[in-house]
Order: C-alpha cells, then structure tokens, then sequence
C-alpha cells in the first residue's frame, strides 16, 4: 500500500478533511469539462446537460454518479499529463484517504440537501471562466493561495506545477485545487505534491 509521505503533507492523511476534499473536487472537475475549459473528455456531466438527463435516470443517486464519473475522468487526464506513478494529485492522493472520500459519497448518496445547494452553484459554471476567479468565488482557495502557486516554476513543456509541503492537510488540498489556475483553456498543468 502506498501512502502519502508525511514529509510531503506535513499532516496524518486521517487528518485530511474528505468533505474539503470532495468540494475541491467538485469545483474543480467542473472547470476542466468539455464545455467549460477541456482540460479532460467530459462535457456538462457536471453542468446544466448532466443536470437535465441525469435525474430521468438516477432520480435519488444521480449527483454522486455525476461527481464520481468526472472524477475518474480527471483522475486519468492528470495521469497522461503526468504519468508518474507516484505522484499524488486532487484527484489520487493515497489509498486510505481515497477510501474515506469514497465512504463520503456512499454516505451522501440520497442527501438532496447538500447535493442541491452545490450542484446548482456547479452547474451555473458555463462557457470560458477565469479558473482563480471561479476557484475564488467558490471558496475552495484564498488568493494567498493562487498567489502562492503563480509564483511557482512549471514543470517540463508547462504540464505540470510541483506543490510545496504544507503544514495542514487543509492548506495542501486548497494548494492542490489553486495549480489547477496555472491551466488555461484547452491546456491542462497538473498540481502535484513535491516528493511524492
């Protein structure tokens, strides 16, 4: 079983808040669709198209099934930009943590009352957006945080930005969601943790 090194996270992944977790995800994922940035090949599933067909087929499940297809596919997307097999991104840190954030989504399979608040919010995110500006206006990042990462050296060929050791598990996942703002449109840079 790998794991994430300490020294690269600074924090116990137990420590890692999933619901922080699951919300960077989101927000995230919805910015590198199809329709929105094409970072990866899903388009709308998180957006108003998956928002109208989604609920004819999985009237209760559908938000959950939504989130973890895009999740997959961004998961896979950052492997091909960054194929090391050790590296931990938003979307694959380390088993255990990976299986929390799965218990989260098995636990809020039917809880229409979080899944309606943040599927509305994700679903309104359409056409070309500023990806720190979104990132910002969801909360999921402060602007220390895109501050930080804009003063971080990209990788080979700009696909990739290796994020620093942290001191809390919250600040690694907000520094892991703000490299995602190093993407623009059509061209994907993967936040990495450093010495992973």
């Amino acid at each position: 079983m790998i794991s994430m090194p300490r020294s690269v996270a600074n924090a116990n992944v137990s420590e890692i808040d999933v619901l922080q977790l699951l919300e960077a995800r989101l927000w995230v994922a919805r910015l590198g669709e199809g329709d929105v940035l094409r970072w990866w090949r899903t388009d709308g599933v998180l957006g108003p198209d998956g928002g109208f067909v989604a609920p004819r087929v999985l009237p209760v499940t559908h938000p959950t099934a939504r989130a973890r297809i895009v999740f997959v596919v961004a998961a896979y997307a950052c492997r091909q930009r960054h194929p090391d097999p050790l590296a931990r991104t938003l979307f694959y840190l380390d088993p255990e943590t990976e299986d929390r954030l799965d218990a989260l989504l098995v636990e809020k399979l039917g809880d229409a009352s979080y899944w309606s608040g943040i599927m509305a919010r994700l679903e309104a995110v359409t056409g070309q957006v500023e990806p720190a500006e979104t990132l910002l206006a969801s909360g999921i990042v402060t602007s220390e945080d895109i501050r930080r990462v804009e003063k971080l050296n990209l990788g080979p060929g700009g696909r990739t930005v290796a994020i620093p050791s942290t001191s809390t598990s919250a600040e690694t996942i907000r520094l892991l969601a703000a490299g995602f703002a190093r993407s623009n449109s059509g061209n994907l840079v993967v936040p990495y943790l450093q010495g992973a």
